[in-house]
């Protein structure tokens, strides 16, 4: 086996030749990466990198908001950890649960309307740091590969 951990993989033959745990830690790290820097830029909002994806996602969904079976399928997490994160969002003033006009039982998920500005202040913000410490070192073309890809990889489990 070919030590894929000290070189650059460019070419397809290096691709070829990388080993499933190889690939795994370089999603891991990756990831652990991702997520140190996100968490460093959002601590000044009082928010964790998943919080973050937690209400965007329910701001993207309007101003009727998304009920929480629906959160939790889009995240794809459990239901107990989005309710203990919606709870811990709600008490912040974040998010609110607002009742079903039809079905008092339903309740709908939304950004607390005095936090929607922060929103896209966050976005701005995440997004411009991201650009000076992580996607500097990669070009817009093979960023907008691996999006493609994690889309793909993402949409595996629905087939």
């Amino acid at each position: 086996m070919i030590d894929m951990s000290t070189g650059d993989l460019h070419s397809a033959s290096d691709l070829k030749s990388i080993t499933t745990y190889q690939a795994g830690i370089l999603q891991a790290t990756t990831h652990r990466v991702l997520q140190k820097y996100s968490d460093q830029i959002l601590k000044k909002y009082g928010i964790t990198k998943m919080q973050w994806l937690i209400i965007g996602t329910v701001y993207d969904s309007g101003s009727k908001g998304t009920r929480l079976t629906e959160l939790t399928a889009k995240l794809d997490t459990t239901m107990a950890y989005l309710t203990n994160t919606v709870n811990l969002l709600e008490s912040k003033k974040i998010l609110d649960r607002v009742d079903d006009k039809k079905d008092s039982r339903v309740k709908f998920i939304t950004v607390n309307k005095s936090f929607k500005p922060k929103c896209s202040q966050i976005e701005k913000t995440l997004r411009d740091e991201l650009r000076k410490t992580i996607y500097n070192s990669v070009n817009s073309a093979d960023f907008a590969t691996y999006i493609r890809v994690l889309k793909k990889l993402s949409k595996i489990s629905d087939k």
